[in-house]
């Protein structure tokens, strides 16, 4: 009988992964996190490097 490689739960022998579907869902949530941390700090460097290239020129806020 299959076993889960992260918990130990119990798996049918016709499943394909090695995982169950908690913990698939939980890695999921993990990279989903993570990916959004990473764009947040690319969008702000960005952000930065564009007004530092700009020297301040653009300003959306100005009417």
């Amino acid at each position: 009988m299959k076993t889960c490689k992260k918990c130990g739960k119990p798996l049918p022998d016709s499943y394909r992964s090695k995982l169950c579907e908690s913990c698939i869902g939980k890695r999921a949530q993990v990279l989903k996190n993570s990916g959004k941390a990473v764009l947040s700090v690319a969008v702000m460097v960005g952000g930065t490097v564009v007004a530092i290239a700009t020297k301040g020129k653009i300003n959306p806020t100005k009417k």
